[in-house]
């Protein structure tokens, strides 16, 4: 699905319209639309992950993403994909939010004093049951 850059990913200020592309459905690539600006970005859905993501919208975001209730925009946050894949790391400290009804996106910075549980690189095997894994 294409969306309309509302508010800009970070260090990707030109990036004006991009594609979200589902790998599974908790998975998804970002590209942006005219391959001019940036590589594709791996991102996650942060609820297979943490159970206590949870932040205030700012209401700038609210409104450039024209979203009517909060449940009109999807959080998906950057992953930094390592070899191994438990060597992965989040991004929960900039998520990026999806208005699918409008096709708009944006990244939004958090607050680091107010959100101090979450990072920029918060390594992936903080996530992972070792003892699932190892069933």
């Amino acid at each position: 699905m294409d969306f309309k850059t509302a508010l800009p990913i970070l260090g990707f200020e030109t990036c004006k319209e991009v594609t979200l592309e589902s790998i599974d459905g908790q998975f998804y690539r970002l590209v942006d639309k005219e391959g001019r600006t940036a590589p594709s970005f791996t991102l996650v859905t942060p609820s297979l992950l943490r159970k206590d993501y949870i932040f205030e919208l700012p209401e700038t975001a609210v409104k450039n993403l024209q979203a009517e209730t909060p449940e009109d925009l999807e959080v998906l946050n950057i992953m930094i994909i390592d070899t191994p894949i438990e060597n992965s790391h989040v991004n929960f400290l900039a998520p990026l939010l999806f208005n699918r009804k409008k096709k708009l996106m944006g990244q939004i910075v958090l607050d680091s004093q107010k959100y101090p549980e979450f990072s920029i690189a918060d390594p992936l095997k903080n996530y992972l049951n070792t003892e699932e894994d190892a069933s």
